[in-house]
């Protein structure tokens, strides 16, 4: 644990303070103000006494958080309004005296847990590459993410990484749940998520601990929200509302506490409109959006990422660098797949090339999926259509002409189409279902 720097002048104040930081298991330094700008300071926790600096303490601050942005600052003061003048960015809290006294250790504890937090973050999101500006959107709002507990729902295209944002932003929480609603066949879902007692139902033999109890405490990922069945949604309505679940057969609620992601690939408003999403869970879930831009409209990433799966997939001592060709060819596509294409296409890339410059030749990109989701490909007919509801019908058109085009290819094996497409068969088998495909008709 790193220590507190505590910077002050002698008086009441700092001596209640010294007291109090006397109990606390972690090391406490005491600076006088003499030593503040030459402090070389690493501490997690800065404590300010803003009266003892007077004009001083806004030069004083920003020379601490050059040092080390991530030190958490608490200033205080007799009269916090007499320092407005200061940035807020160059303090976390600022407290009266009278607050301070009641209230320092709680703060204390909460700047720690910030801290924690956003070192981890750092830590996970270490593999978020990009410098676009839609990038540091993204980093900034996932930072503001992880310090609230309200529900947050990423939306995106299929491969941007919705799952990668839920774990950064799960970060602080030592359990963290995934669950894919699509791969959960409709009639299990109540069982699934809420558990059931024994003798439930039929086949209940045993009691089951659902995917909500078993993430008490931390938090639990919704993958794929959308193809939820309603039913199942009216339940989870129910535990967002009440903080409560009730297994089948079960006489009684068990209280939980549960930080919620959900991610979804779908336009959830449409969905809505469509009447197969609720509006009322819509907003419980939509506290804090996240919305992640395809690869397509940040192509500038395009070389950092390349060269990050270069780094992560080449064996140890086998280096490979991209030639200015290999990069334009990589920025061309349009990248229907998103990062998750790209970093298949770099993996397959280094399996068949030896150590060197990689050439534009040398990238084994499928030109055939070269429409981006959700978008007709090729003949430019979704330009065509007279209302909305007509391009929803088209673009349903050509997802299922996909769809069956794929399964053909496999010879009709849907376990070959799913691990094609890099979906699991279950969540492919739902999909054809909502879109109206039998199986048995592909041929």
């Amino acid at each position: 644990m790193l220590p507190i720097d505590f910077f002050t002048k002698e008086n009441a104040t700092s001596s209640f303070i010294q007291d109090v930081l006397s109990s606390v298991d972690y090391p406490v330094n005491i600076f006088p103000i003499a030593q503040a700008a030459n402090t070389d300071n690493r501490a997690s926790l800065v404590i300010w006494d803003l009266d003892a600096f007077a004009n001083e303490s806004a030069d004083a601050l920003s020379k601490l958080r050059s040092r080390n942005p991530d030190t958490m600052i608490l200033a205080y003061a007799e009269n916090p309004d007499k320092f407005r003048d200061i940035p807020n960015n160059l303090y976390d809290i600022i407290l009266s005296v009278e607050a301070l006294r009641l209230h320092l250790m709680s703060k204390i504890a909460r700047l720690k847990e910030i801290y924690t937090a956003k070192r981890t973050f750092r830590e996970r999101m270490s593999h978020l590459v990009g410098k676009s500006e839609a990038m540091q959107n993204l980093r900034k709002t996932v930072e503001r993410a992880i310090l609230h507990t309200g529900s947050v729902l990423i939306q995106g295209e299929s491969g941007v990484g919705k799952d990668l944002i839920a774990r950064a932003i799960a970060c602080v929480y030592d359990k963290f749940v995934t669950v894919n609603c699509s791969a959960i066949p409709e009639a299990l879902f109540e069982s699934e998520l809420f558990g059931h007692t024994r003798g439930a139902f039929t086949g209940a033999q045993n009691e089951r601990i659902g995917l909500f109890e078993e993430a008490n405490g931390g938090a639990i990922f919704l993958d794929e929200i959308g193809d939820m069945p309603l039913h199942a949604q009216v339940k989870l309505l129910r535990v967002i509302q009440n903080h409560e679940i009730r297994p089948i057969g079960a006489n009684k609620t068990r209280h939980i506490n549960v930080r919620i992601i959900a991610a979804t690939n779908r336009d959830l408003r449409e969905e809505i409109r469509e009447k197969r999403f609720r509006e009322d869970l819509f907003y419980r879930l939509n506290v804090i959006p996240v919305q992640l831009s395809p690869l397509r409209a940040r192509k500038e990433d395009i070389e950092d990422l390349a060269n990050y799966f270069i780094r992560q997939y080449a064996p140890e001592g086998e280096p490979y660098t991209l030639s200015p060709e290999a990069l334009q060819k990589l920025q061309a596509h349009d990248w229907p797949g998103n990062i998750r294409e790209l970093e298949n296409v770099i993996q397959r890339t280094l399996c068949f090339t030896a150590p060197g410059i990689l050439n534009a030749d040398d990238l084994q990109i499928d030109s055939s999926m070269g429409f981006a989701a959700g978008r007709t490909p090729g003949s430019g007919n979704a330009t065509t259509a007279a209302t909305y509801e007509d391009f929803r019908e088209m673009q349903l058109d050509e997802e299922k002409e996909f769809l069956k085009a794929k399964i053909l290819e496999c010879n009709g094996s849907i376990s070959l189409a799913a691990d094609k497409l890099g979906m699991i068969r279950t969540a492919l088998y739902n999909r054809l279902a909502r879109l109206g495909l039998n199986v048995k008709d592909i041929r």
